[in-house]
C-alpha cells in the first residue's frame, strides 16, 4: 500500500459524499516556499486586479511537480483514481487570493459538465481556511444531481441558480474550514463555491486537476497534462 493511501471507508466518503479532507499533506517549509512562489507571481500582475493566476506548473516545474507528487497526496489520487493518475494543466492549474470583504459568497457551480469526463479537484490551503475568511462551501453529493448545463463563456463548468432544477439548493451548502498544508479533494461535479472573507485577512491557495489517464486516447497531449503516476496506457480494440 502506497504512503497516503485511503482506507475503504475513506475512498467510500469521498464517492458517497463527493469530498474529502487531507488535513496534514504539507510541512511548514513546503507551505512556505509554495507561498513565496504565490506571491512572487502575483506581484508581476501589480495593476492586473488579478484574481487568479493561471498556468503555475509551467512557471515553476520543479516546484510544482513536487507539490502535484507529493506522497500523501499521491497515495490518496491512487486510492480514488487507479495507478494512472494525470495532472491536468488545462483546467485549474491555478492560484487564488481571497481577500475582498464586504462581497457576498460566491455562486455555486462544477468545474466539469459531465461525468464520463471526470475531474477530481485538489485545493491546496496555504493559509488557514475559516468561516471568517472564506472557507470553501460545497454540497455534499451533488455529484449526483443531474447532468445538465452549457459551458460558461470560459470554458467552465456550470453555475447552479442558472438551472431551475437546483432551485434552493444552495441552501445546503456547506462551509470546510482547512488548516495551512491542509488539500480539499473533491469530484469536479460537486457545486462548490469561495464563501465570503468577512475579515480581510488574505487566504492564498493553489487549485489542481486530476484525472485517470485515458486508457481509450491514442494520441494524448503531452503538452497539457503531466503523469503523476503509473503511465499512459493505450486499450483500444483497434490495435487487435
Amino acid at each position: 500500500m502506497r504512503y497516503g493511501s485511503l482506507t475503504h471507508e475513506q475512498a467510500r466518503h469521498y464517492r458517497s459524499q463527493g469530498y474529502y479532507r487531507l488535513p496534514r499533506v504539507y510541512n511548514e517549509g513546503e507551505v512556505a516556499e509554495l507561498r513565496q512562489f504565490v506571491s512572487r507571481e502575483f506581484a508581476k500582475a501589480v495593476g492586473q486586479r488579478t484574481l487568479k493566476l493561471y498556468g503555475l506548473y509551467d512557471r515553476e516545474p520543479e516546484l510544482m511537480h513536487r507539490a502535484i507528487t507529493n506522497p500523501v497526496l499521491a497515495g490518496a489520487l491512487e486510492s480514488l483514481l487507479g495507478p494512472n493518475i494525470i495532472f491536468v494543466k488545462n483546467r485549474h492549474n491555478h492560484a487564488t487570493i481571497n481577500s475582498a470583504t464586504g462581497l457576498p459568497s460566491e455562486g455555486l457551480h462544477r468545474d466539469i459538465l459531465q461525468p464520463t469526463r471526470g475531474l477530481l479537484t485538489a485545493l491546496i490551503y496555504l493559509d488557514n481556511s475559516t468561516a471568517e475568511n472564506g472557507a470553501t462551501r460545497l454540497i455534499p453529493g451533488s455529484h449526483e444531481m443531474p447532468y445538465v448545463g452549457v459551458p460558461q463563456a470560459n470554458g467552465g463548468g456550470t453555475w447552479m441558480t442558472e438551472h431551475e432544477e437546483f432551485g434552493g439548493m444552495e441552501d445546503q451548502a456547506i462551509g470546510v474550514p482547512m488548516p495551512a498544508g491542509g488539500v480539499l479533494l473533491f469530484n469536479g461535479l460537486v457545486f462548490h463555491g469561495v464563501g465570503a472573507n468577512t475579515n480581510g485577512h488574505p487566504r492564498a491557495s493553489i487549485t489542481l486537476g486530476f484525472r485517470s489517464a485515458d486508457e481509450l486516447d491514442a494520441q494524448p497531449d503531452a503538452s497539457r497534462q503531466v503523469i503523476v503516476l503509473g503511465e499512459q496506457p493505450y486499450r483500444g480494440n483497434d490495435i487487435l
